[in-house]
């Protein structure tokens, strides 16, 4: 088996603990990697002393847990995830649910359906924000379980 590496791309939102132990979950059932991601665009994340105390509460979490933990700034969040996953060498990624309308999502680019379209390389799984549940966008043919 190859080395499994897990990504979950956070928010700056508490929701994203949640994203963090479903990924230190999936990473000690299989002894994989664990890499936690925020990436902002712009920088306005500077701006706003909370936004960078959760952050920074969010990835000190990750680090507890035995994550990686990578913060980038970049214009075209979708692209710059599928860039990160691909120079990382990740197998799965998980992601949370988008708040954004159906409506929204069809009409820009969608976080999403973006990095879940764009290669098959990778394992994508979506936790909805809701009622917990999970979906699995594509799934790889290996012993990697959920």
């Amino acid at each position: 088996m190859k080395n499994e590496k897990v990504l979950v791309c956070i928010t700056i939102q508490e929701n994203s603990i949640r994203l963090i132990d479903k990924a230190v979950q999936l990473t000690q059932q299989n002894n994989c990697e664990l890499h936690i991601v925020h990436i902002e665009s712009g920088t306005s994340i500077f701006s706003n002393p909370q936004a960078i105390a959760l952050l920074e509460d969010l990835f000190t979490y990750g680090k507890e847990q035995g994550g990686q933990v990578h913060f980038i700034c970049d214009e075209d969040i979708p692209v710059r995830i599928v860039d990160f996953i691909e120079e990382m060498g990740i197998t799965r990624v998980i992601l949370g649910e988008s708040m954004r309308s159906k409506i929204q999502q069809l009409l820009e680019k969608d976080i999403i359906s973006y990095i879940s379209n764009v290669s098959m390389a990778y394992d994508v799984l979506v936790l909805n924000r809701k009622n917990e549940q999970e979906n699995h966008i594509h799934k790889l043919p290996n012993e990697f379980a959920y």
